[in-house]
């Protein structure tokens, strides 16, 4: 009787980098989110320069985790920046050439508390996350391209009918709240 091979499957390598990890806030929650979603498409590594302890500890259920050191050399398929604030993770070497950045906010509002983009210069491409977003990347960096990709939001199905209010703010000075 001959044995059967099973077929494996190699998922691809994608280092999610975010430098600031707070306890709640708008690209926390899509970091949670994502890999939440997709550590069964992938093989995520969540690396972090600094993290909310609580929050941290959420992402580790679904994927590795490793605080960001310069030292080291991490290599990927896929490398996924989640923010723009803060320094750029120099020693990953994306195999594939892909080094995405996440755009997750307007950006002339976002100038309005000191904020300025800085293109790190291996990003190859940005993925905005809803239609203002992109527009108003478009519009500050016309040579840009951007792709929308909507935040990926939890599907936990409830048990009972309830009632859901989503919010696409936080409480910031550019959002004037």
């Amino acid at each position: 009787m001959k044995e059967e091979r099973k077929k494996e499957t190699i998922l691809k390598k994608l280092i999610l980098y975010h430098n600031n990890l707070l306890r709640f806030g708008g690209v926390d929650t899509f970091v949670y989110n994502f890999v939440k979603k997709m550590h069964n498409k992938y093989d995520i590594l969540f690396l972090y320069t600094t993290a909310d302890p609580e929050n941290l500890k959420r992402i580790k259920q679904y994927v590795k985790t490793e605080e960001y050191t310069s030292e080291k050399k991490y290599v990927c398929d896929i490398c996924l920046c989640a923010s723009a604030w803060g320094q750029y993770p120099e020693t990953v070497i994306a195999k594939s050439g892909r080094y995405i950045q996440m755009v997750h906010a307007d950006y002339i509002r976002a100038k309005e508390v000191g904020f300025t983009y800085s293109k790190w210069h291996k990003t190859t491409e940005h993925v905005g996350v809803s239609d203002h977003v992109c527009k108003i990347f478009k519009q500050l960096f016309p040579k840009e391209k951007i792709t929308r990709i909507y935040n990926l939001l939890d599907d936990v199905q409830e048990t009972k009918p309830i009632l859901k209010l989503i919010s696409a703010t936080r409480v910031s000075k550019e959002k004037r709240l």
